[in-house]
């Protein structure tokens, strides 16, 4: 690597004969053609170092360069010790030169230990395990301190968390308060439409009337104009027929006059007419005479100017035959020069459309390329977007428990089509830190995932789960618990919307003389809400009525139902009893909004005990209440009335409460 222009400045001598003719001598003859390098680049030293001829170049012909490569060589051989390494790692991979690493530390361990005595290896090992034990030390703090800040991100993250939680808390009761508002403004609204309707509805009764009143004056008026006119005709015709006759007679007077104007007029016009052939007959002669006169004028003229046309016309033809021998010499050179014009014409047109021709020859080739890359790129995005439009189908929904690697359980917030990650909202984190993380690291969690027949309270009452769609995010609901799999009616709710259900608690019924006895039958006499409240159990609002029912054998007992209790029975009946609507009045079911005010309660307890009466009636329905676990009241059929044919298609009869215990 190394020639005679290097010289060690270290006091120590060099071992390489100097060969300062060829020095001075080289130094001469290149002085021209270097330059002053101060710079090198790693090109420049990959090449130098490539291979021996290379070396050689250099030192001939950048000496200078070479020097500065000799004053920097701790530079060099790093850079040449890069470089080898790069070509290893191209031809045999990361792994082998790791192991070679690996080997030449142990190589160099072992000959530093090989030349050190006892104490110094004693030494050395001690030294070492200090320096390991610093590193460790080191490394024990730096974890400590990434694990405070962690912490410090972590109560940070907490915190906002809070902060959000608290400001959506606000802005929910805010716009429960706007709802509330707007709610009572719509009822203000409403009232005040019907109102208005009710103004309007009289308005146009009102207006109708005066519209009949006036058109019964008005087929009065027209009935007395109609006469009126019928005797202004009669009178305007009997005019007519005098004038008439008056108007025959001077007719027949003025023909009269006439005929007497027409005689004395033919006599005088016979005067005329013979006078005037008289002056015809002179006038005619003078006119002969005139005619021959002007004739021989004629004739002498016509011969003077024949004459002179002939010499006209000789002149003419002379003149002619000039011009048209000087024009056939003009048509004969334009012609030549148009040939001449037309044939340079063509020659242009030619090249300009052989020009054309190759122009839009290269101009389809290139268009032809652009659209082949454009259909390329369109059918690559199209790939693209059908395989982020396939896992988007396949994504998973809102509010679908997952579980996140290395994170733990979560429920997913939403899925980004673009990205292909999930944003989801853990479980385990204080305040619901939301992380963004790729949709290979979330998996469906299937143990937080409902059971079928699992018994679940939803907005639309108890049902019991069939399934969950991952993809939509909704279970499907059976809202007939322990309904056969054939006989199902589906309800798909979202998974926030459905919860355990919780059994209530049974509560006693009121009785007005509890000390006698529960008989084996307890007969239905009337039933009637007289009262409701609302309850708050297991973190849910819900109404209950108060329901009052006269025995036959138990005096009066009360008890608290809830609406859809009575919702049931309703269906029930109308179901298994073939009930039409004319025979007991429906039961509406439960609003999304605006079940707790008063207004709807109210409602609510007029139609309930509407419906309770009619059942009680009905003599041909057979139904019970359980009031509490000991106590239930029938209402049974009377035979002697006529039960109604069952609807097509309805199932067998089947008993709406258990057995009393």
């Amino acid at each position: 690597m190394y020639s005679s222009y290097w010289k060690p400045n270290d006091g120590r001598e060099s071992n390489v004969l100097t060969d300062h003719e060829a020095l001075h001598r080289d130094e001469a003859t290149h002085k021209g053609l270097q330059s002053d390098e101060t710079e090198l680049r790693p090109l420049d030293l990959e090449t130098i170092m490539s291979s021996k001829a290379a070396v050689k170049f250099w030192y001939l012909h950048r000496p200078k360069t070479m020097a500065y490569v000799h004053k920097n060589a701790t530079k060099i051989q790093s850079l040449g010790r890069a470089f080898a390494v790069r070509k290893l790692k191209e031809r045999h991979g990361a792994e082998y030169l790791a192991e070679l690493a690996r080997k030449d530390q142990a190589r160099r361990d072992a000959d530093a230990l090989k030349d050190l005595s006892a104490e110094e290896r004693a030494a050395k090992e001690l030294d070492d395990a200090a320096y390991d034990a610093r590193v460790e030390e080191s490394r024990r703090l730096r974890r400590e301190q990434i694990e405070n800040e962690r912490r410090a991100e972590e109560e940070l993250r907490m915190k906002m968390a809070a902060e959000a939680s608290e400001r959506r808390r606000l802005e929910e009761e805010r716009k429960t308060a706007a709802l509330a508002a707007k709610e009572e403004a719509e009822r203000l609204a409403e009232e005040e439409r019907i109102r208005k309707q009710e103004a309007a509805e009289e308005e146009r009764r009102r207006q109708e009337e005066e519209a009949a009143r006036l058109e019964e004056l008005r087929l009065i008026e027209e009935e007395e104009r109609r006469q009126a006119e019928e005797e202004e005709a009669a009178r305007k015709k009997e005019e007519e027929r005098l004038a008439a006759e008056e108007a025959a007679r001077l007719a027949e007077l003025e023909a009269i006059r006439l005929e007497e104007e027409r005689i004395a007029a033919e006599e005088a016009a016979r005067l005329e007419a013979e006078e005037a052939a008289r002056r015809e007959e002179e006038e005619r002669l003078a006119e002969e005479q005139r005619l021959r006169d002007e004739e021989d004028e004629r004739l002498r003229l016509e011969e003077e100017e024949r004459l002179a046309e002939e010499e006209r016309i000789r002149k003419e033809e002379e003149e002619v035959a000039f011009l048209a021998a000087q024009a056939r010499e003009e048509e004969e050179r334009r012609e030549r020069e148009e040939e001449e014009a037309r044939i340079r014409e063509e020659e242009e047109r030619r090249a300009q459309e052989e020009r054309e021709e190759r122009e839009r020859k290269l101009a389809e080739a290139a268009l032809a390329a652009k659209r082949a890359e454009e259909e390329a790129e369109r059918i690559r995005l199209e790939r693209i977007q059908q395989e982020k439009n396939e896992k988007y189908e396949q994504s998973l929904s809102k509010d679908v428990p997952v579980l996140v690697h290395q994170r733990g359980p979560g429920r997913v917030v939403s899925y980004d089509k673009e990205r292909e990650t999930y944003a989801v909202k853990l479980d385990n984190a204080m305040g619901g830190m939301q992380i963004t993380v790729p949709s290979d690291d979330v998996n469906l969690d299937d143990d937080r995932i409902l059971s079928p027949r699992t018994k679940v309270d939803t907005p639309f009452g108890t049902g019991e789960v069939v399934g969950l769609d991952p993809h939509v995010g909704c279970y499907a609901i059976n809202t007939e618990v322990n309904a056969p799999d054939d006989d199902q009616f589906l309800a798909f709710v979202q998974i926030k919307d459905v919860v355990i259900h919780v059994e209530e608690e049974e509560e006693r019924a009121i009785v007005e003389d509890a000390s006698l006895p529960i008989p084996d039958e307890i007969g239905l006499v009337s039933a009637r809400i007289v009262d409701s409240r609302i309850v708050n159990r297991t973190g849910k609002k819900f109404i209950q009525y108060k329901l009052e029912i006269r025995t036959t054998n138990y005096g009066t007992v009360y008890c608290w139902k809830r609406y859809s209790t009575f919702r049931s029975l309703c269906d029930r009946l109308m179901k298994e009893n073939g009930m039409k609507r004319r025979d007991i009045p429906d039961l509406p079911h439960r609003h999304v909004v605006g079940n707790f005010s008063q207004k709807t309660i109210g409602e609510r307890a007029e139609k309930l005990n509407l419906f309770l009466n009619a059942a009680v009636k009905a003599e041909h329905l057979q139904w019970g209440i359980r009031v509490d676990d000991q106590i239930a009241v029938y209402k049974r059929r009377n035979k002697r009335a006529t039960q109604p044919s069952s609807q097509p298609g309805s199932r067998g009869t089947r008993s709406i409460f258990g057995r009393r215990r």
